[in-house]
């Protein structure tokens, strides 16, 4: 097992820090052979990717994945995979950058850079794809460039960005979540038209592969594009197969017919395990699952919560809960309940976790009858000011996961003094409701960004006064907000989020039971295989099979 990183990034000083977010897999002596002469990766993915365009993906992993494949970053995760300071991202689309004061980064974009029809990649493009961004036509999340005040060519491959405010994630903030877009194909349509386009229907990029077919339902195949400026693709092809059924994608995986399998079920484990031609790679999930507390009224959102105003309240109902058992029986032993909203990617902050406290029914009574509650009634339901603890729990009826938590939940919370009812709706009316308030508690299912500093999307008083925002739980702390921007540009980084987290978890806006570690089977035939916890496939044009090895479809 190595690190890879491409030649060009290497540095005479080596490599140091915490490796926590990158995972190679490599046979000794791999890179002195030749080369299977068509490598192939075949990957089944249950949802298909419609717009694999940034701007345009609505965040779902289908069309990121591709996404990835077909356009470049500015900049690429280091071999740490952190997100923190002018120095931990490498050199991707843009060659180099440099600091002009705290608030300015000005970005040389590499002059061998060509979009895939042959026009070169220009400081314009970077412009272009900045004010799209921040088009509301296009309804990207506009919150994660908010720090961003100006963005300005001021060569054919230079780029100034100024910055609203200092943090320690400006380089992050712009190289890596902004992924240019070709303007030279572009700007003669409207925003709005861009995703009804020819473009749209087959995107040319700047990345190491080439949209090559699409066959709407059943697959999409990308080739490798040969004149790649980073170096030819050591994959020729991926063929994303479009299967809906998780059991017949771990099928296709099982018999051969797919070369990756990136969800697996409990049950399905002994049989990936037992496949002599299949490695398990264990990498730290962004997935992290969460009862929230509406902090408001749910018949009136302008009126605070009758129920879970009180912290206290909050502490009990999570105490009542034994969140080891919940998390482990829905995803497996290495799900852990973290205190805060920190799923298994940042790690970095808190490298040796302290285990939470356990499940503690007769604490949580006792924080109960402190805040008033009382079982005046004599059915074992709290009661204060005549207002029993009786709430609802809304949740998706297509999530089985989220199904298994909730009646588990619903017992233990019982057993607490709370009466609960479970909501269980369809999906797209269980995303109606969050914005509208109208719910108590809600089982939620997030996938973090890589910086915490996305906490802000969700967590800050800003964002639950804004309209949109994805602050459903409308909770407001201004003490944790202080220590959220404090964090962004603190020297001690870790220490800085660690306080932040400790806010939170005292205050208990939400119970988070699930942050789990995703096991992803890849065939064995693969070396150099670099998985990433966030946007997976980052690096799959870097992936190498070895020619003893080669499948039929390889050659």
């Amino acid at each position: 097992m190595h690190w890879f990183i491409p030649s060009r990034y290497h540095r005479a000083a080596g490599i140091t820090g915490r490796i926590a977010a990158l995972f190679v897999l490599a046979a000794p002596g791999a890179g002195a052979q030749r080369p299977a002469p068509n490598p192939t990766v075949v990957y089944a993915v249950g949802k298909e990717p419609t717009m694999p365009i940034p701007l345009f993906t609505h965040s779902e992993q289908a069309n990121d994945d591709v996404s990835d494949q077909l356009f470049l970053h500015l900049a690429a995760y280091g071999p740490t995979g952190g997100v923190s300071g002018d120095h931990a991202l490498i050199p991707a689309l843009a060659r180099s950058w440099r600091r002009v004061d705290p608030l300015t980064l000005i970005f040389e974009l590499d002059p061998r850079a060509r979009w895939q029809d042959g026009a070169p990649v220009t400081a314009h493009d970077v412009v272009y794809t900045w004010q799209l961004a921040n088009n509301p036509v296009v309804g990207n999340d506009q919150s994660r460039l908010e720090s961003i005040a100006s963005v300005e060519a001021i060569g054919d491959r230079t780029v100034r960005v100024q910055f609203k405010r200092p943090s320690a994630e400006q380089v992050y903030t712009f190289a890596f979540l902004m992924q240019p877009l070709p303007s030279h194909l572009l700007e003669r349509l409207a925003p709005e038209a861009i995703t009804t386009s020819d473009y749209a229907r087959h995107p040319i990029g700047d990345g190491p592969f080439r949209m090559a077919r699409r066959v709407p339902g059943q697959l999409l195949e990308l080739d490798a594009d040969s004149t790649f400026f980073l170096g030819r693709p050591t994959i020729s092809r991926v063929l994303f197969r479009y299967v809906e059924d998780p059991n017949a994608r771990i099928t296709l995986f099982l018999t051969g017919e797919t070369d990756i399998l990136d969800v697996i079920p409990e049950p399905a484990m002994a049989q990936v395990r037992g496949r002599a031609d299949a490695r398990l790679i264990a990498v730290p999930s962004n997935d992290l699952v969460s009862f929230v507390f509406n902090t408001r009224s749910s018949t009136d959102t302008t009126r605070p919560s009758p129920l879970f105003t009180d912290p206290r309240v909050r502490q009990a109902l999570t105490l009542a809960l034994d969140r080891t058992t919940i998390a482990r029986s829905i995803f497996d032993t290495g799900a852990t309940a973290p205190d805060a909203a920190q799923s298994a990617i940042w790690n970095w902050i808190t490298p040796d976790v302290t285990p939470h406290p356990a499940a503690d029914l007769t604490r949580a009574r006792m924080l109960l009858a402190e805040a008033g509650w009382r079982d005046t009634r004599g059915d074992g339901v709290l009661v204060k000011d005549g207002v029993p603890l009786h709430f609802s729990l809304l949740y998706p009826s297509s999530s089985a996961m989220r199904h298994t938590a909730a009646l588990q939940a619903q017992q233990m919370w019982r057993a607490a003094g709370a009466a609960v009812d479970l909501d269980r709706v369809e999906g797209p009316v269980f995303g109606a409701r969050l914005p509208t308030g109208r719910w108590d508690v809600m089982i939620n299912r997030v996938g973090e960004d890589p910086t915490p500093s996305s906490l802000v999307q969700s967590w800050s008083c800003g964002a639950a006064r804004r309209p949109g925002s994805t602050n459903y739980a409308r909770w407001c702390d201004s003490t944790f907000d202080r220590l959220v921007t404090t964090a962004t540009t603190a020297k001690d980084q870790p220490a800085a989020w660690r306080a932040a987290l400790a806010r939170m978890a005292a205050q208990r806006p939400a119970i988070f039971f699930a942050a789990s570690t995703t096991p992803i089977a890849v065939h064995r035939r693969f070396d150099n295989v670099i998985v990433w916890p966030s946007r997976t496939w980052l690096s799959l044009w870097q992936w190498r099979v070895r020619p003893a090895d080669a499948l039929p479809r390889d050659r």
